[in-house]
């Protein structure tokens, strides 16, 4: 089970999205690098081909898969995905949500132009397959799609889909969470929950020449019994809370506030919010806390936060945050930049598939220290958390230097960006020592 988040600017435009992905906790997930590529169409499996055009991009990528739970390109699109279930089943054969994710990283631009992807995609090709490391899970997916400009929810059920514009603090889980606010449905659910007037030819729901009530799209296509066991709905509102409460810090901070300054303070909420168990079972509980955004796995049930990352929307270009661990109040955020369409790393070198045994690698390590007695209690320690929102604190403020130094320096931005990356390795290598003890 997963969260995806994002809260826009006082002037509407996209500051901070996060996702935190909770899967099996001993799968193990990191980041990888998918560099540039010749345009040209691609096969996700026989039969399913898109086209690729070719844009770089960080992927959030569990190991035995292709594709990824989150991501962003090149062109600063990110992508969150999640499980969702619905009345209208998916295919136990069909494409993977995670696949589907990847493919339209790779070749779309804009939030907008995702949106006109996965929707495509999904009425093309079925979509399903079984997600799960261990186990069988098949499920349809929704979608939180965000660029500098714009962000987008797309939620799928089979081959069906709706999209509406993302509010200003808006966030998804395993739940469907558009209502009658869709501003687009496929032609088939239209007809069954929007009816129109054929001869208006309504290009949107919102239309004057639409004729009948609207409908929940939710209610229409959603299976409710999930929801028992995914506790979406309690996340999903969890979420919002905090979003909220950050959008009011923000807004109270003053609207003249410099751009940097106002991410930097959304950013903080945000991993505040990825970070917390305010909703369920406290870490080490013997039952895990499928309420809590950090979720910790227990003998039941087996699920956890096995990743996190966040992307902070700057003037020029992004700072990617990303834990390549589990749990998010165990683990410090690494920074990559995203500057000029090209990524930098400021902690380790970004790997690239072929190399992605490294990451997994640091993944296991530090999930080998999670279960060692008590370790999982210790963000409920006053001297845990101090030491490591210090270590956070200084690793933003060197991410920020490095990221104004991109547009002042004239030197090759490897050779600038290096002193920062050893600053922050450091702070990441001391601090995971100091708690290793």
């Amino acid at each position: 089970m997963c969260d995806t988040l994002i809260l826009h600017d006082t002037s509407g435009k996209p500051l901070v999205f996060g996702k935190n992905s909770d899967r099996h906790p001993e799968e193990p997930q990191t980041m990888v690098y998918c560099a540039p590529r010749h345009p040209g169409s691609a096969i996700i499996r026989e039969s399913v081909d898109y086209s690729d055009k070719g844009y770089a991009f960080l992927l959030s990528k569990p190991s035995w898969m292709a594709g990824g739970e989150m991501g962003i390109n090149s062109q600063g699109l990110a992508i969150g995905n999640e499980a969702v279930f619905s009345r209208f089943k998916a295919d136990e054969s069909g494409v993977l949500g995670m696949d589907i994710l990847r493919a339209a990283l790779s070749a779309c631009a804009s939030a907008n132009e995702a949106v006109d992807f996965i929707t495509s995609f999904v009425e093309k090709h079925a979509q399903g397959g079984n997600g799960a490391y261990k186990g069988k899970l098949v499920y349809s997916n929704s979608f939180l799609a965000t660029d500098h400009e714009e962000a987008y929810v797309i939620e799928t059920a089979g081959n069906r889909w709706a999209w509406r514009k993302a509010m200003v603090a808006d966030a998804i889980s395993n739940t469907y969470c558009i209502e009658d606010d869709y501003k687009r449905l496929d032609n088939q659910t239209r007809k069954e929950i929007a009816p129109v007037n054929e001869r208006a030819a309504c290009s949107d729901e919102s239309d004057p020449g639409r004729k009948g009530a609207r409908n929940s799209w939710k209610r229409h296509v959603e299976d409710r019994k999930y929801l028992l066991f995914t506790k979406g709905e309690q996340r999903r509102s969890a979420s919002l809370a905090g979003l909220m409460r950050a959008a009011a810090l923000a807004s109270g901070a003053g609207l003249s506030a410099p751009a940097q300054s106002s991410s930097e303070a959304a950013l903080a909420s945000l991993v505040a919010i990825l970070r917390s168990h305010e909703n369920g079972a406290k870490p080490g509980a013997l039952f895990g806390g499928m309420k809590n955004l950090c979720m910790h796995s227990g003998i039941y049930p087996k699920s956890a936060t096995t990743s996190s990352m966040a992307v902070e929307y700057l003037p020029g270009g992004a700072i990617v945050w990303y834990t390549g661990a589990s749990y998010p109040c165990l683990s410090l955020y690494k920074p990559a930049i995203l500057w000029g369409s090209r990524f930098y790393s400021i902690w380790k070198s970004l790997a690239d598939e072929a190399r992605a045994e490294v990451g997994y690698s640091y993944w296991q390590s530090r999930a080998n220290w999670a279960k060692r007695p008590g370790v999982r209690s210790l963000s409920s320690q006053e001297a845990f958390v101090q030491s490591r929102d210090e270590a956070q604190k200084s690793i933003i403020a060197i991410a920020r230097q490095a990221f104004d130094a991109l547009s002042k320096e004239k030197a090759p931005p490897e050779r600038v960006l290096s002193v920062y990356a050893g600053e922050v390795s450091a702070i990441v290598g001391e601090w995971e020592d100091r708690w290793a003890e």
